[in-house]
């Protein structure tokens, strides 16, 4: 049943193409993104430090008229994180409007806003050491952390410039398979 509800989400995500109602989002490439982006923050050092109540929480944050793409963000990464992890995950669908200095959350899935919203989460988040990781690889010039860009080959995109600011310690490996962007 599960899969039925993501595959029509997935169709309902095609189907849109009206800019007023929400972004135009890439399926694949929403797909690769939730696939990646747990497993890329389980790689943070202090990961455990930054458990709530022994949960990995991750909030998806959205613009008011994008709730059906956050919801499936959130369904897609619900769906690969249980089949590779046994950490319990829980996810909270946040609008950027609705942001508050209160959510420190384990990490922060950044769906495409205005420069200021992301901006604004990704301050946050550099201040309390939370991995943050956009949509929207152009989202590195609002302080974004991480995001994966789906080309001949998937690639995992590291801001450099923000990285030492949010003072994120990886393991060894991830700095091997990142592409770092000036």
């Amino acid at each position: 049943m599960t899969n039925i509800k993501l595959i029509l989400a997935l169709l309902l995500l095609m189907l849109m193409h009206c800019k007023s109602y929400a972004y135009e989002y890439d399926p694949l490439l929403l797909r690769a993104q939730a696939a990646l982006f747990p497993k890329i923050v389980l790689l943070d050092k202090d990961v455990r430090e930054k458990l709530k109540s022994n949960s990995l929480e991750i909030l998806v944050l959205h613009v008011e008229n994008d709730l059906i793409n956050a919801e499936l963000t959130k369904a897609l990464i619900e769906e690969k994180y249980r089949k590779t992890n046994k950490n319990a995950l829980s996810i909270k669908l946040v609008k950027y409007s609705d942001f508050k200095d209160s959510m420190i959350a384990t990490a922060y899935f950044l769906l495409k806003g205005t420069d200021d919203s992301v901006k604004m989460v990704s301050n946050f988040a550099e201040k309390n050491n939370r991995v943050t990781f956009s949509y929207d690889y152009n989202d590195f010039d609002s302080n974004a952390l991480l995001s994966v860009i789906m080309r001949e080959r998937t690639y995992i995109y590291l801001n450099k410039k923000s990285v030492q600011k949010y003072n994120i310690k990886f393991i060894p490996l991830f700095y091997k398979i990142v592409k770092v962007v000036e």
